[in-house]
């Protein structure tokens, strides 16, 4: 019997049976990712009462999958047998792998990643985010590769989840300029971070984002600034999250009337410093130093992770501009994106 119909008999003949197995696979899934955990903060981060963790709890414990002491739960050794197993029966019974298949069917992306909850009222949805991308990031990039990244808290978040068991022989470049402030979260310092996560090599662009067209040109000249843009446009992978609109017309401090002219137009999303509508027509390129869309080899992969229901237009906007290999964000997200489409 093929999966999916044996989870809809499960459903049917056992709804409460059902529903304690996804449960238990969720409080493990949890406990994987917050270990170690106290009942009351796996309570809230669930929405569950904390008698119920602390009863599947003890169940787990006397199963051998859980251990518990004075710093909180862990999962044992031994439940590694069984994590990757609840990690898609949560996600299967929770709908996300339908939620996932929809967006696929609708959207020029050929993988969608989801994770639960919604980053705007949860801020560890977007850890969970990171976490996955990361662990997806990881499985696709390859020795000899050279790897794109752009700022912003999404990225952060995929970046301080990457992990390597041995130095990887990649290039990590940043896919844009500065901008002037939140240096922890510019693309230079995030391509650092990620090189030396994975233990490869790293090539920083020491310039601010915006420039004038001439300036620009006497900077492309320069044998640093060259090598860098040269990497970049045959990026293997480019990683990149995604900004409302609104927020990063301010951040980035565009004058009045280029504000109102986006506004008037519909821009919703922005990334690589462009601007887009919500059906994904180009409304204003990048002037600054950076990666150009149009020069990227055919085969660069392009993953997004953006998270929250705030970010559904900004999201649906860049994904309909172009091809991606991969969409990770959250359920939040998702809902609002698939709600658009629908309409």
């Amino acid at each position: 019997m093929a999966q999916d119909h044996y989870l809809a008999m499960m459903r049917k003949i056992a709804p409460d049976l059902t529903e304690e197995m996804v449960r238990r696979a969720m409080i493990l899934e949890r406990i994987s990712a917050l270990q170690p955990v106290g009942r009351r903060q796996l309570a809230q981060r669930l929405h569950l009462p904390e008698r119920e963790i602390r009863n599947t709890a003890a169940i787990l414990q006397d199963l051998g999958y859980v251990v518990m002491n004075a710093s909180g739960m862990s999962l044992s050794p031994r439940a590694d047998e069984i994590l990757d197993s609840a990690k898609a029966f949560s996600k299967e019974m929770s709908g996300l792998n339908e939620l996932e298949k929809k967006l696929e069917a609708l959207l020029p992306v050929d993988r969608v990643v989801i994770v639960s909850g919604n980053a705007d009222t949860d801020p560890q949805v977007l850890t969970d985010a990171g976490r996955t991308c990361a662990a997806k990031l990881r499985t696709i990039l390859q020795n000899g590769n050279t790897l794109a990244v752009t700022g912003g808290r999404s990225v952060a978040a995929v970046v301080r989840n990457l992990q390597s068991l041995s130095p990887m022989n990649v290039m990590v470049v940043p896919a844009r300029g500065g901008l002037g402030h939140s240096v922890e979260l510019q693309a230079n310092t995030l391509a650092e971070e990620t090189a030396a996560r994975l233990g490869g090599h790293y090539r920083l662009i020491h310039l601010p984002d915006h420039l004038d067209s001439q300036a620009m040109q006497e900077m492309l000249k320069l044998p640093e600034i060259s090598e860098v843009i040269e990497f970049l446009q045959r990026a293997d992978i480019i990683l990149h999250g995604i900004g409302k609109a609104p927020e990063t017309m301010r951040e980035r401090r565009l004058d009045r009337q280029t504000q109102a002219m986006l506004n008037q137009k519909g821009a919703r999303g922005e990334c690589f410093g462009a601007y887009f509508d919500l059906d994904g027509q180009c409304l204003l390129k990048s002037s600054g130093i950076g990666v150009d869309l149009a020069r990227l080899k055919p085969t660069c992969k392009m993953i997004a992770v953006a998270a929250g229901a705030e970010k559904s237009e900004a999201v649906l906007s860049v994904m309909r501009h172009g091809r991606h290999a991969m969409l990770v964000t959250d359920e939040g997200a998702a809902n609002g994106m698939l709600r658009l489409l629908q309409n």
